[in-house]
């Protein structure tokens, strides 16, 4: 398994303090992210594909640098090289979610429906869904596994439904706000009970992660709940309250956190609920998105930074960066604001 910086957090009376009220720092660094964001928004430009080899698009001279700092060079350094949500017509109302499967095939979610695209962007078809999704993967299998209120639905590569399950307590159906498959396994992200759900395709519950704590849950002030899977079968999820990424084993037992709250350093998670989103890179780089203002980092399992992609890339009003990986390591980041994919590559 992969070493963390940091054992997972204790649960004391400062995490009793946060779950009833936010950190004041948190309140403090919100307003400061919030208003810096509003500083650099700019009317949403649309994006052309750049041409198959043309180099990076230069940076406009009005346009604000990376958020990392000038005087500190990273490992690693992504360069736009496409924009998935310009081929054809982009989604209307919403984009809810991108994730990559087999052959790295495409796949975007918005307005209730699902679209697949090509490694190189090209569209290959869609489907409508018959209610309200929330999120979406796709399996090794081939297959598309949607999430809504309280369910999970599974197609295959052309759209037909095979199979889905309720999801969540009897009582009380999930507010599923991310879907994993490993393996056997499907991991359902439930933010309405704040922590992860573990099943089988046929809808039987094994069991749960991120309740194995004195507190019973993540911390989640906005409400979402985020999670991703390595090749080593280690689960990782947003703990956005505390400002970190937790690291579990698949049957919920804690293998560690990293991240803190801060404003002037780049590895640090600013506002009160940072990170949002989060993947997993083939090699095992975690791959974290922001809110107000946006961004995307790439760490190294211990929480060493090695990447940023700073905020002039996304809309200033973004409240996430939906994320997905391929198999080449390019970084797939769904803007909600302009219903964009915006694609990187080192």
């Amino acid at each position: 398994m992969d070493p963390m910086k940091e054992p997972a957090p204790a649960a004391g009376w400062l995490d009793r303090l946060r779950t009833s009220w936010f950190p004041p720092a948190a309140i403090v660094g919100a307003f400061a992210a919030f208003t810096s964001a509003a500083w650099r928004a700019r009317p949403a430009q649309r994006l052309v594909p750049a041409p198959a080899g043309a180099p990076p698009l230069p940076r406009p001279a009005n346009q604000p640098a990376s958020s990392t700092s000038s005087t500190r060079q990273l490992p690693r350094r992504y360069a736009r090289s496409d924009a998935l949500g310009t081929l054809g017509a982009p989604y209307a109302r919403s984009l809810a979610g991108v994730a990559v499967g087999p052959a790295d095939t495409v796949w975007t979610l918005g307005d209730d429906e699902v679209r697949g695209f090509g490694p190189g962007g090209g569209f290959i078809r869609s489907w409508k869904l018959p209610q309200r999704a929330a999120c979406l993967t796709a399996g090794p299998d081939g297959r598309v596994y949607v999430g809504s209120r309280g369910r999970v639905d599974i197609y295959d590569e052309d759209g037909r439904l095979v199979s889905g399950f309720p999801a969540g307590d009897p009582a009380k159906p999930g507010f599923m706000t991310s879907i994993k498959v490993f393996r056997e396994e499907i991991l359902v992200a439930d933010a309405g009970a704040r922590f992860i759900r573990r099943y089988t395709s046929e809808g039987r519950q094994l069991g749960t992660i991120g309740t194995q704590n004195k507190t019973g849950s993540f911390m989640l002030p906005n409400g979402y709940l985020d999670v991703a899977v390595d090749a080593a079968g280690v689960v990782r999820a947003t703990d956005s309250g505390r400002h970190r990424v937790t690291a579990w084993t698949l049957d919920g037992s804690p293998l560690g956190a990293f991240g803190k709250f801060g404003q002037s350093n780049p590895e640090d998670f600013t506002g009160c609920c940072n990170p949002v989103n989060l993947a997993v890179t083939p090699d095992g780089k975690i791959v974290t998105g922001e809110k107000a203002g946006a961004r995307v980092k790439v760490y190294e399992p211990d929480g060493t930074l090695l990447a940023v992609i700073g905020p002039e890339h996304f809309d200033a009003a973004c409240t996430h960066v939906h994320l997905a990986v391929d198999s080449k390591g390019r970084i797939l980041a769904g803007d909600p604001v302009r219903r964009e994919v915006k694609v990187f590559s080192l």
